[in-house]
């Protein structure tokens, strides 16, 4: 490991996530390259440790995580605030006398959500902040604010942060004082670009990087053949959700089945809120003899899964509420 070169800070909405293994690979790639790293989540996913990437474990991503969101239970939530306002008393009046500014922060400070998204940042000093998602990173600006941090900050944009919260809020300018106070943008396509300068963003602040957080290396070639009378192998991955395009799949494989005598079977690996109604197209389509649900998988064991198979389908399109990647 090499000396540390400076102190970094990502906050995030969720870690870890079984879905967003790119973010661990950050994460990673900083620490091998000698930054010293905080994570800051507002939330935690109720997913078994067991699919989450091996190298959250090997790099003690626990011990460097913080979670920052309110408990949404009343009473836990007062009973955890007691020893934070007794600590901020003494630590950071000033805080303490921000976050009680009911009249500035309306419901966000009487319901001591801002207590809890502000308390643990207060002391804390980094060279640089990384904010995940658009939205995420409107959230940090108040935090900013009450703690007085003058940090720079980078903001990575995903996907429903440059296409849903825009149809959420038409004529409104809702990246404002982001477009100011982060120092940069990263985005992974020149689609999502031309979304934000079209939106007044100074698109010299940009930068493209179409894999960020991806490790090449990770992902072993091998030549694929066919045998004769070999059964086809394919699979999908992701979350089961609509701009992902898994119902999309169903269907095209439903046509495939009718047309050709060839066999073959699709894999799909992952999870999310649309699993009951894709399991029932499924079985309305006939394809419960092609179509195989696998469940989470780490990603160690899916690029391993890789390699059995003869090709892999990753769809997307636009979601009814205008979500895109």
């Amino acid at each position: 490991m090499n000396t540390k070169k400076g102190k970094i800070a990502f906050v995030v909405g969720v870690f870890p996530a079984v879905s967003e293994t790119w973010m661990i690979n950050q994460i990673a790639g900083l620490l091998d390259r000698g930054f010293d790293i905080d994570i800051y989540a507002f939330t935690s996913q109720d997913i078994d440790q067991k699919n989450i990437s091996d190298k959250y474990g090997k790099y003690n991503m626990s011990t460097k995580t913080r979670y920052i969101g309110m408990p949404e239970s009343r009473i836990v939530r007062v009973a955890r605030a007691i020893p934070v306002i007794i600590k901020l008393l003494f630590a950071s009046p000033k805080v303490l006398i921000r976050v009680s500014n009911i009249k500035k922060y309306g419901k966000d400070s009487l319901s001591l959500k801002l207590l809890f998204w502000s308390e643990q940042f207060v002391g804390k000093k980094y060279d640089l902040i990384h904010l995940h998602d658009g939205y995420i990173a409107n959230r940090f600006l108040t935090i900013k604010d009450i703690v007085g941090i003058n940090t720079k900050l980078l903001t990575s944009f995903y996907g429903q942060d440059v296409s849903k919260r825009f149809l959420e809020h038409p004529g409104e300018d809702i990246y404002k004082r982001l477009k100011k106070e982060s120092s940069a943008f990263i985005v992974m396509s020149n689609f999502t670009k031309g979304r934000l300068v079209a939106k007044g963003f100074d698109e010299n602040k940009i930068q493209v990087l179409p894999i960020f957080g991806i490790n090449v290396e990770d992902y072993p070639f091998k030549e694929r053949k066919l045998e004769s009378g070999e059964v086809i192998q394919m699979a999908t991955v992701g979350r089961f959700v609509e701009k992902k395009g898994f119902d999309d799949i169903l269907r095209a494989l439903a046509i495939v089945k009718n047309r050709t005598h060839n066999k073959f079977v699709c894999d799909i690996i992952g999870g999310g809120p649309l699993e009951s109604k894709l399991r029932a197209m499924t079985k309305e389509l006939d394809l419960d003899d092609v179509v195989s649900y696998k469940g989470y998988m780490k990603i160690e064991d899916i690029i391993n899964y890789f390699l059995k198979i003869h090709f892999y389908l990753q769809p997307s399109k636009t979601a009814s509420d205008g979500d895109m990647e």
